[in-house]
């Protein structure tokens, strides 16, 4: 894999990877520590000083993985000292120990140079991640650590705030082509493309695989934990010659992976089954009846649901009867309270009646009495002319009292005396009246009512009429005019008259003196009052006729104060009559309204007693059907007891209520019966089947007192399907144990070929090793060791014949394979799976010397043994890598101090060649000429800082190795820069 001794055309044809730095932050015990890889080197230092944890890191490196658990199987990190592997999180932990902790490796490849950053993820899942940045490290050195100008020690220091969130954003502003991932089927086409002649897809490249499928990978891996452990043991080699064996095959379905114990299962299953169809055969006329006894029950079936319809619909009768009477019981209690209201009702509208006819009456009197009121004060009135109520009271008040004094004068001679008087007087007043009309009359044009303007006249008459009818005698001069129209104009018109002031006064209609009328009455009573005085004369003189005339006083006294009483109540008649009118036309409406309503009352009554007589027969009705529902519920509630059954079962729609009689639940009754005998002989008979083996009850349903007709159904239902598919599952079986048959000779196929197929690995790995001389040696040949059980299990196996037809190997066969399980794979209970790396026990060299004729099997010593592993190990792993790459890659020998020092020179020539650059860890107990062989040590424990990530963590390692250079004969140290700073650390 190296190019050196090739002709310059074929060196160019190859590209090359290499690995060229690895740098700690904060991790392995170290605060920070860079160590190139691209040279042969040794770390020197103090015993458990952390020197195989920095050669051991690659690992995390090359491997795509993303988190800790299963770290023994994925990384293999060993205690060495405890000969035991570290656990999860002690592995973790320990490269991972904080938020500042980073490992970086600097890779070398044809797309240029790279850095890998790896970083603590999360914790609880013992996760790191990765960052892929095509940049060199010596631009990201001051990421990580800090060297000030004015470091007078140039140790360096810890970067102030370095965190995870910090550097990926540093790296990707240092370039676009940053990747950040965790994704293992990303890891893998990153770190192992081969796709060379794209720069893109093996940017991040490290080992390119010649085909990078899981079986590569896998090998690959091997391949890397053996390059870290060149002194593994016989076993770790096998495993990674069985691997490197897998992988080599063309195809992934090649894969030697055979399953015994499925295989063994898969033959007791068929036997079994094969068993079993035979014994389900012998029961076929037990099954028969069985299927009669199923049948007669499934046509029953419909009794279960008939019972179900029978009491749901009963249920939902009963509760519709309830319902019924309920409405029935609540429609007659209505009715009797409404018939009992409008009852109340008709007699309250009775009582309204009763009071109304009584008003009528009443205001039929009050009309009476206002009508012969207002004819009387009528027929008074009109005897007065025009004259007003006042005039007219005051006239019949005189008369009265003009009366009193006639009749008092016609008892007293004294009081008649002053009668005269009065009398003569009185007929002087009446002449003097009787002549100022008369002179009023022959005046009257000159009245002020003709001589003023209507709205002057209007407003003065509605004061008094009289102001009107005043007569100057003359024609009335314009300043009188005008002073009567101002007091006219203080008057303000109204809808109804005149306001004078605060004073509302009634417009007057406009009204001529009837002056004759006036002679009339004023003749009238001067003739009266001369009557008067005539018959006090003559009852002074003792005439006939004087009590006659007091009689007749009297009678007038009497007459007068009735017309008194009837002006007096004739303002009010006109009121009473139109207020009796109305309140009669009222009270006959009312009436009639009342009649209307009480006549809808009867009606309602009469259409109320009709529906209540209705109600009570339906509610009577209601009750008889409730009790015959009420019994056919009992009968059901002591059948659902009988036949616990019947509660679960549920109907399609309940029983029309007008089919729920007791004939029809006495035939349901009987269907049921009938099927509980057939239930009993059908769970009878099942049991018997299954206590032979046929058919299954799983969870011991059946022997329950009262299995449920589910599992009986279920049961039987199983059955008739075994039965029925008897004859298939007869042919199934028979192509089963051909398949299996073919099985059988597939398996031997895969045993014989993969015990070929190792022979011929064997063949050209040895075939590889013709002219490989190391040290002494000449010859070199590997033999690959095979369990001798596997190969008398490959011999057995072809003395089988897999294809007999229909039929299973014989039992002797499957006895002897046990026997091989047995012996092979010992106490393991499960997972007898034949592979690979199970049938590979060990791996072993033969060899011969330049003067030996013959190939020795005596074992070498470490460092030739070493010498071989890694040749053996270069040839696997040129079978996993890509054609045409070369590599410069670290392989780890720990503890070199172990070799054989005159025997080092060789291997690192060796190691060279092949593409390996040695990398060793020794203690300062190594001897001065294996440190001078190698060429390059590295000091890792001397340089300390003040100024760590972690107090805990102070170690620091930089700016290159110490190494010799031969110049002019003379041994000499070069590359001591920092030769003057170390100082001897004593490990605490």
């Amino acid at each position: 894999m190296s190019t050196e001794g090739m002709p310059q055309s074929e060196a160019q044809a190859y590209f090359r990877f290499g690995i060229r730095r690895l740098v700690l932050v904060d991790s392995a015990g170290f605060c920070y520590v860079e160590i190139p890889l691209n040279q042969h080197a040794l770390l020197l230092g103090s015993g458990n000083l952390g020197k195989s944890s920095l050669l051991n890191s690659l690992r995390l490196f090359l491997l795509p993985e993303s988190n800790f658990r299963n770290s023994k199987n994925k990384f293999a990190f060993r205690n060495a000292s405890a000969g035991s592997f570290y656990t999860n999180e002690e592995s973790y932990q320990h490269y991972f120990p904080s938020q500042s902790s980073f490992l970086i490796m600097e890779v070398e490849s044809p797309s240029g140079t790279h850095c890998q950053v790896l970083y603590r993820e999360h914790s609880s899942q013992l996760s790191y991640g990765r960052i892929f940045v095509p940049v060199a490290y010596d631009q990201l050195r001051g990421l990580f650590w800090h060297c000030a100008e004015d470091d007078a020690d140039g140790i360096g220091e810890a970067v102030s705030g370095l965190s995870v969130g910090k550097v990926t954003e540093a790296l990707k502003k240092r370039s676009r082509e940053t990747v950040v991932t965790s994704d293992p089927g990303k890891l893998k086409s990153m770190l192992y493309s081969s796709d060379l002649m794209s720069p893109d897809a093996v940017r991040y490249s490290v080992l390119p695989l010649a085909d990078p499928d899981e079986r590569k990978i896998q090998s690959l891996r091997t391949l890397i934990l053996l390059l870290f452990e060149m002194k593994a043991d016989d076993k770790a080699m096998a495993h990674a010659v069985a691997s490197i064996i897998e992988a080599d095959k063309k195809f992934a379905d090649d894969a030697f992976e055979l399953d015994i114990d499925q295989f063994l299962e898969r033959h007791d299953q068929l036997k079994r089954r094969q068993e079993h169809l035979t014994r389900i055969e012998s029961a076929r006329p037990q099954f028969d009846k069985l299927q009669a006894a199923f049948e007669r029950y499934q046509t029953l079936t419909r009794t279960q649901h008939d019972f179900a319809a029978f009491r749901d619909g009963l249920a939902q009768a009963l509760k519709d009867i309830g319902q019924q009477r309920q409405d029935a019981d609540r429609e007659r209690d209505d009715l009797q309270g409404t018939l009992k209201q409008s009852q109340k009702q008709l007699n309250t509208l009775k009582t309204d009646q009763n009071r109304l006819e009584g008003e009528i009456k009443a205001q039929k009197s009050v009309l009476t009495k206002a009508e012969k009121t207002q004819s009387d004060g009528e027929i008074l009135v009109s005897r007065y002319g025009d004259m007003s109520s006042e005039e007219i009271q005051a006239a019949l008040d005189e008369a009265l009292e003009d009366s009193q004094a006639q009749l008092n004068a016609l008892n007293s001679a004294a009081q008649a005396e002053q009668r005269k008087i009065q009398l003569n007087k009185n007929i002087e007043k009446l002449e003097a009246d009787l002549k100022s009309v008369t002179e009023r009359e022959q005046r009257a044009q000159w009245q002020l009512q003709n001589q003023l303007d209507d709205d002057v006249v209007a407003p003065l008459r509605a004061v008094n009429p009289r102001l009107v009818s005043a007569s100057p005698g003359q024609a009335l001069d314009d300043e009188t005019k005008a002073t009567l129209s101002r007091m006219a104009a203080l008057f303000e018109k109204t809808e109804q008259g005149y306001d004078w002031f605060d004073t509302a006064l009634p417009a007057r209609a406009a009204q001529a003196d009837d002056f004759p009328a006036q002679r009339r009455k004023l003749d009238g009573e001067l003739n009266a009052a001369r009557r008067q005085l005539a018959e006090l004369d003559d009852n002074a003189s003792g005439g006939p006729d004087r009590a006659q005339r007091i009689q007749q006083a009297e009678k007038d006294i009497v007459a007068t104060r009735k017309d008194l009483d009837i002006l007096k109540r004739l303002p009010s008649a006109a009121t009473n009559i139109e207020d009796a009118g109305q309140a009669i036309d009222e009270a006959n409406r009312t009436l009639a309204e009342l009649e209307e309503k009480m006549a809808i009352e009867r009606e309602r009554v009469e259409a109320v007693g009709a529906k209540l007589d209705k109600a009570q027969t339906a509610a009577k009705r209601a009750q008889e059907r409730q009790t015959e529902l009420l019994h056919l519920q009992n009968n059901v509630t002591a059948d659902q007891r009988r036949f616990p059954s019947l509660q679960s079962v549920e109907a399609d729609e309940p029983l029309a209520a007008d089919a729920l009689t007791v004939a029809r639940q006495d035939d349901i009754r009987s269907g049921l019966e009938e099927m509980e005998r057939l239930r009993f002989s059908i769970l009878e008979s099942l049991r018997r089947l299954v206590n032979k083996g046929i058919g299954e009850d799983r969870e011991g349903a059946l022997e329950s007192d009262s299995p449920s007709w589910q599992t009986i159904r279920d049961t039987f239902k199983s059955l008739s399907d075994l039965f029925n598919g008897l004859a298939e599952s007869g042919r199934v079986l028979r192509e089963q144990i051909d398949w299996h048959n073919e099985t059988v000779a597939s398996y031997r196929q895969a045993l014989k070929a993969n015990s070929e197929h190792i022979r011929r690995f064997e063949t050209a790995l040895n075939r590889e090793l013709d002219g490989v001389t190391i040290n002494d040696l000449v010859e070199i040949r590997v033999d690959i060791h095979t369990d001798p059980k596997f190969h008398n299990l490959v011999e057995e196996s072809a003395a089988i014949d897999p294809y007999a037809s229909g039929k299973l190997q014989s039992d002797a066969f499957y006895d002897r394979l046990r026997v091989f399980v047995a012996e092979f794979f010992g106490d393991q209970k499960s997972g007898n799976r034949l592979t690979m790396d199970k049938v590979v026990t060990g791996v072993s060299y033969r060899t011969r010397k330049q003067s030996a004729t013959s190939l020795d099997t005596k074992g070498q010593s470490t460092s030739t043994t070493a010498l071989i592993n890694l040749e053996l190990v270069h040839r696997l792993l040129r079978r996993v890598l890509y054609p045409q790459i070369s590599l410069s890659f670290p392989m780890v020998l720990d503890e070199l101090a172990s070799v054989d020092v005159s025997q080092v020179p060789a291997l690192l020539e060796r190691l060279q060649h092949q593409g390996f650059n040695l990398f060793s860890a020794a203690t300062h107990s190594a001897s001065p000429e294996l440190i001078f062989q190698v060429g390059r040590h590295l000091e890792v424990g001397q340089m300390r800082t003040d100024r760590p990530y972690s107090a805990s963590r102070n170690l620091v390692f930089w700016g290159g190795p110490e190494g010799f250079s031969n110049r002019d004969g003379l041994a000499e140290w070069f590359d001591q820069t920092q030769h003057h700073l170390l100082d001897v650390s004593h490990e605490q």
